[in-house]
């Protein structure tokens, strides 16, 4: 079985307008949150621009800072399931991880009343047993196409040089809002999006850029 983001691509490059101009979407993705500072930061900017955005979170900050998740909802943002602990397959077996998202989805739904449908592995770490298992769930399993690494404190400039190089239609971005001690993120974000919206793309979420083509 095959992941939404490995052919996402593909079929995004074949959606189009009536009149025959590509529509270029991308979808901004954060990871590992919510973090206290780094979060209200980029909800700060995304409401600045009218961006909405997909945030996958882990089970544990969401117990820890509800109101968080509570305010990527009613902002219009979609939550995703990134697991409780953020233990990739691999360090733990199938069921850990199976009661790992089951724990989290309980989480989330007891924070915004829904269940999320959307589930990024750890590290983007999969099988296809587990996207099965997923499936089976009524959840997709979804990658990135664009991995910005700031997680691991990239300069702003390599940030947004590493975007502006390689987004295209359909394009889904990585990014953290979870990242110690300190993030580029944000500031990514304010140059990122305005050069975005410049060049033609429209920001979605990750199940509008699915249910959209």
């Amino acid at each position: 079985m095959k992941t939404v983001a490995l052919i996402l691509s593909f079929a995004l490059a074949l959606a189009s307008t009536p009149c025959g101009a590509v529509k270029k979407r991308v979808a901004l993705t954060f990871d590992d949150g919510p973090h206290i500072k780094f979060t209200k930061q980029i909800l700060d900017v995304l409401d600045k621009y009218g961006v909405k955005a997909t945030f996958f979170v882990i089970g544990e900050n969401a117990e820890r800072y509800p109101e968080l998740v509570k305010s990527e909802y009613e902002a219009g943002h979609e939550i995703g399931n990134h697991t409780y602990s953020h233990r990739r397959l691999g360090s733990v077996d199938r069921a850990f991880m199976l009661d790992e998202i089951k724990k989290t989805d309980d989480i989330i739904y007891g924070i915004t009343g829904k269940y999320p449908i959307l589930f990024r592995p750890p590290e983007g770490r999969t099988s296809r047993e587990l996207e099965a298992d997923v499936f089976a769930k009524s959840k997709k399993t979804v990658l990135w196409t664009i991995d910005t690494r700031d997680w691991a404190h990239n300069p702003l400039a390599d940030i947004v040089r590493t975007v502006k190089t390689n987004v295209k239609n359909g394009s889904i971005i990585l990014f953290h809002d979870y990242i110690t001690p300190y993030s580029e993120t944000p500031d990514a974000l304010e140059k990122l999006i305005p050069y975005l919206t410049e060049n033609g793309y429209e920001f979605v979420t990750v199940s509008e850029l699915l249910t959209n083509n």
